[in-house]
Parts: C-alpha cells; sequence; structure tokens
C-alpha cells in the first residue's frame, strides 16, 4: 500500500508540475469548505432477518431505512498544485430497522444507528483542464457510532444499545471545477468504512454522493 501512495504522489506532483495553468498558480494554500450529500449505509434487511432466526425468533419481517443526508465540514491546506491535506469533521446520518416477529414471542424489534467524527485525508489531484481537475482523497475518521435497540410486545431483547468510538478508513474520488482562483465547487464520491462493532450491532459502512463549495484563503 505504501509503494501504491507513493507512486500515486509522484505521478500527480510530474502532472501538475507540466501544467501551466494560471487559475492554479495564483490559488492561496488554506481553504475551508463544506459538503453536503446522500448518504448510503449497510443496514440490510435480509441480514437483520438472518440474525434474528439465529437467535430463535420464528417468521421475521423487516423494513430498513439505509439512507439519510451526510454533511461534511473541512480545512485544508495545499502542499502543493497536486497534493494537500484536509481535514474534516462529518455526520454520516441516521439509519435503522424495524422488524416484526411472530414465534415464539409476538412483538417488534427495532435499531437505530448513527456515526459522526473527526478525519484527516491526503488529496492527491491533476489537471484535466483549465478549470476542471480530478482528485482522490485517501485518510481515515475517528468516528463515534451509536445504536440503540428497543422492542414492543411480548419480545425481550437482552441490550438496550452501545456506542463505539473507533478509527476506520475514508477515501474517495471527484470532480472539481475551479469558479475562480478563490473558489471552486466539487461533485465527489466516497467511503467510510470500518465504523462500530459487535456493541453497536456490528460494524457500519456508509457510502456518499456528495457536492460541495471551496472556499480559498
Amino acid at each position: 500500500m505504501k509503494k501504491i501512495i507513493s507512486i500515486a504522489t509522484a505521478v500527480f506532483a510530474v502532472s501538475a508540475m507540466s501544467s501551466t495553468d494560471a487559475v492554479h498558480a495564483q490559488t492561496p494554500s488554506w481553504y475551508g469548505g463544506v459538503a453536503y450529500g446522500q448518504s448510503k449505509s449497510n443496514v440490510n434487511a435480509g441480514e437483520v432477518n438472518d440474525f434474528l432466526r439465529s437467535v430463535g425468533y420464528g417468521s421475521p419481517s423487516t423494513s430498513v431505512d439505509d439512507k439519510d443526508k451526510a454533511y461534511r465540514f473541512l480545512l485544508g491546506y495545499r502542499l502543493s498544485p497536486a497534493v494537500a491535506l484536509e481535514a474534516f469533521y462529518a455526520d454520516l446520518g441516521n439509519y435503522g430497522s424495524r422488524s416484526n416477529v411472530a414465534t415464539p414471542f409476538i412483538g417488534s424489534v427495532s435499531a437505530d444507528y448513527s456515526a459522526k467524527g473527526f478525519g484527516v485525508d491526503l488529496i492527491l489531484s491533476a489537471p484535466l483542464t483549465d478549470v476542471f481537475s480530478v482528485y482522490g482523497r485517501l485518510g481515515v475518521i475517528q468516528a463515534k457510532t451509536e445504536a440503540s435497540f428497543s422492542s414492543s410486545g411480548s419480545v425481550a431483547l437482552l441490550s438496550g444499545g452501545g456506542s463505539k468510538s473507533k478509527t476506520g478508513p475514508h477515501f474517495g474520488v471527484g470532480l472539481q471545477y475551479e469558479i475562480s482562483p478563490t473558489i471552486g465547487l466539487r461533485g465527489e464520491v466516497e467511503t467510510y468504512r470500518k465504523l462500530g462493532d459487535e456493541s453497536t450491532g456490528g460494524e457500519l459502512k456508509v457510502d456518499a454522493i456528495s457536492l460541495s463549495a471551496i472556499f480559498r484563503f
């Protein structure tokens, strides 16, 4: 992995150095921004039904809410036209499942999940035209994942939920458009992995598609 990152950094750096783009030459080093978009988790109705059967509940029927809105605030510093570091805070949204069971007890089981935290990314970019560039990110997020479980009817639960603070990988790819030397727009696909653990009902994964505005200063 270290060799791949080193090679990618060199390729992007050479590509950027060969560009005579005046916009990039005037671009300030520090920037901030905000991203907002659609997120989707790995909460899965089939997996919830399988778990309920494995602990003795018969005929489970589950519906899931696996999509939400996510946002991210970021502060970045350009080390060169091709390389930057970004620190960020991300709220990845709320997700849940609702299950009805008929045997040996009649009732329902509900689970709700959320994740948010701070992270840092390495950004590698290369120009496509004078105003468009493509970039990739690779980093980590220290996220607090929370889960709460509840039941109704004659169904009893052994746990009411849990929380876990844990570091997981964060990576993505995107396209950036330069409105001016101080303002840019991004479209991005990103993913957050290995959030939570068994205390939160298993590891949570969140994918997101976002739009963001970048302001340089």
